[in-house]
């Protein structure tokens, strides 16, 4: 105890943080308060760190030292941009954690006119009133998938929640189990269902659900909500329900039927050499459910979003929906979505969309893409270093295509594990940062992620990482 008292009387105090040269410069007019704040902070963390620290006394001059660092540090931050650019070496092209898809130049150009100017949101021009919110990006969305009428939300966990709510009205919402999924980090579909009011009823059982465990189950005033494997699959003694032949016994039965196609697509994947296993929005529509919903930055390559497409009644209605409000997008949400939705509908072959153009590279572009980085870097690489073209494969990501690859080229770098660890440290928190694979053949870094504008970047990056080796 008498050691504890000690090393607090060290502590340095607040008021001389704050009468130093550099946190003064730091407080300079508006600032003070959230400086003190950032000071008060400091203060509290050390005297917490204190409390368990072992060895001898540490001098005030050396607490007071390390405090300052601290709130410089921490001020640089907070100053600085809250995002870091990533340059994707990792070969997923949906890559979740790192942003999900890319915009063209072009939406990028529409979001930043759109944020910088005022706009015709929520006001009917023509009739001088207001008017409805999205409207036109809407119609849109309808057209490209067959439907009556679509809806935007803030996301697709937003539309399934709003989808359920306004048909099932709190009555049960049957799902088979094999489809009770957890999405990411905190999207879990029993969780989403709960918090609509309804209670959830399990139909059949992990791997094996079958049309008549849903006719058993159903019971009037009941709502169906099937949901799309996006990120897993289940193989060997299985059984899934087609989704024309639920929709059917829906209409039989007088039942609401909800889809949940996850990533929403609207282009034949398997044009760019990706098997079967996700059908586009217009056949999803087509199978005849009452609602379908999906994400708007996934496989459609637009940005965070949430489609909810169905007939002009039911959109209606979940339009007039109370919570609707809370879960609406912003105009530069609805301007980039509009502008990669116009690219789906000007496109006469590929549309202008990022993700489908990484995913449509040809092997032989990403071997010579991928031969000449390495030519590029191995001027700079350590002795002790060797590097090589291989192959490799790359993942769509995104919940999309749970088992599927397409081939692809990886610069590969082999040498002492520790320092191929080291330098990979040094990529992921250099300035743009570089994520790639560490596995035990090497460090790769996959081309096909890799933006042809972004390669001097990577050798800058590179070169800064062996630097710091």
């Amino acid at each position: 105890m008498k050691d504890l008292q000690q090393r607090l009387r060290e502590l340095p105090q607040i008021s001389v943080l704050l009468d130093e040269a550099e946190v003064r410069s730091l407080a300079r007019g508006r600032r003070q308060d959230w400086v003190t704040r950032v000071v008060q902070g400091v203060v509290a963390e050390l005297r917490d760190r204190l409390q368990t620290e072992e060895g001898p006394v540490r001098p005030r001059s050396e607490l007071q030292a390390q405090a300052l660092g601290m709130i410089r540090e921490r001020c640089r931050r907070l100053l600085a941009p809250a995002w870091t650019r990533v340059i994707n070496g990792t070969g997923v092209v949906v890559h979740t954690n790192l942003g999900r898809s890319n915009l063209s130049p072009e939406a990028a150009a529409v979001a930043a006119e759109v944020a910088a100017c005022n706009s015709d949101l929520e006001y009917d021009l023509e009739r001088g009133a207001r008017g409805h919110r999205g409207r036109r990006v809407e119609a849109k969305a309808a057209l490209l998938a067959g439907a009556e009428d679509a809806l935007v939300v803030n996301n697709n966990a937003g539309a399934v929640w709003l989808s359920v709510r306004g048909l099932a009205a709190g009555g049960p919402v049957l799902l088979s189990r094999g489809e009770v999924v957890a999405i990411g980090g905190s999207f879990r579909m029993n969780e989403i269902i709960a918090e609509t009011g309804s209670p959830l009823v399990e139909v059949g059982t992990t791997n094996r659900t079958g049309l008549a465990d849903y006719e058993r189950a159903l019971t009037p005033g009941a709502t169906v909500l099937k949901v799309h494997r996006s990120n897993f699959t289940v193989e060997g003694f299985t059984e899934d329900v087609d989704l024309a032949d639920l929709a059917r016994l829906c209409r039989d039965k007088g039942a609401r039927l909800v889809y949940d196609a996850g990533s929403g697509a609207l282009f034949p994947f398997a044009e760019l050499g990706l098997p079967p296993g996700e059908t586009q929005l217009h056949e999803d529509v087509a199978a005849g459910p009452d609602l379908v919903t999906c994400s708007g930055d996934k496989l459609l390559g637009a940005c965070q979003a949430g489609i909810i497409l169905g007939a002009r009644e039911l959109i209606a209605g979940l339009r007039n929906h109370p919570m609707r409000r809370a879960l609406r997008v912003d105009k530069i949400t609805l301007a980039v979505l509009d502008s990669v939705l116009t690219a789906y509908l000007a496109a006469e072959d590929l549309p202008a969309v990022p993700t489908l153009a990484l995913l449509a590279q040809d092997e032989d572009v990403l071997q010579k893409r991928a031969e000449q980085l390495l030519g590029r870097l191995e001027p700079f690489a350590p002795e002790a270093w060797e590097g090589r073209v291989a192959p490799c494969r790359s993942s769509v990501g995104g919940g999309s295509f749970s088992t599927a690859s397409v081939a692809s080229r990886q610069v590969l770098w082999q040498g002492p594990k520790g320092q191929l660890e080291a330098c990979h440290l040094n990529l992921r928190t250099g300035d743009p940062a570089l994520v790639g694979r560490m596995n035990q053949e090497g460090l790769a870094i996959d081309v096909r992620t890799i933006l042809p504008a972004d390669e001097p970047l990577v050798v800058a990056a590179f070169q800064r990482a062996w630097e710091r080796l």
